[in-house]
């Protein structure tokens, strides 16, 4: 198994990059909030990997933090949830949010995400409770702003600006400064309108 790639940073494209390492390119596919993390072009990055091999094809997964890995495998095991929606999830929500809604029962968050039906959250509740309250995952890292399981926002107003033709680094970094400025709960369409006047702006 592969377990982490270092190299650089050769193209970032929507929820996928491509890490040369040594001459090679290794596509990647990412969760949409890693945007706004990711060096710039051409830099040294360090990245965790996951290698889902289906009888059709060999897919390589990359996560900046060890614990986001350990929580796809995770999620892996539950019942209807395969490496799409738990990208989905990776890309909604920070390890500790998710660890948070399945130990206090929010169902109403976990629909929030896409992909996850009242049934689909029901089960991974009942699936994983147990689990994540045995595990440390989420417990040593900061919480990134704009990240958490109710702030779904972040990927909304992210996948938009990506639609509208902005690259998904720039997008994502510039979608946190401007979550990161403002205390209260912004709406997408404040999110989105404040992001493009800071990109309007270079």
């Amino acid at each position: 198994m592969i377990a982490y790639l270092k190299g650089n940073l050769a193209v970032v494209k929507g929820d996928s990059v491509i890490v040369e390492v040594n001459g090679i390119g290794y596509k990647l596919a990412v969760p949409s909030s890693m945007a706004y993390k990711l060096p710039s072009i051409g830099e040294t990055i360090f990245i965790h990997t996951y290698l889902h091999v289906r009888e059709d094809a060999m897919l390589l997964y990359g996560f900046l933090e060890e614990e986001e890995r350990e929580l796809f495998v995770i999620l892996q095991n539950v019942s209807g949830i395969g490496p799409k929606v738990a990208l989905a999830i990776l890309s909604t929500s920070s390890v500790s949010g998710f660890k948070q809604a399945v130990l206090q029962n929010q169902v109403a968050m976990l629909t929030q995400i896409p992909g996850i039906g009242q049934k689909t959250a029901q089960r991974m509740i009942l699936e994983l409770k147990d689990k994540l309250a045995k595990e440390n995952l989420g417990m040593t890292g900061t919480q990134e702003p704009g990240l958490s399981i109710d702030n779904g926002e972040f990927a909304d107003a992210l996948n938009a600006l990506v639609a509208l033709g902005y690259n998904s680094a720039e997008a994502g970094r510039t979608v946190n400064k401007v979550v990161s400025a403002y205390k209260e709960k912004l709406e997408v369409e404040q999110i989105i309108k404040l992001a493009l006047k800071e990109l309007a702006r270079g």
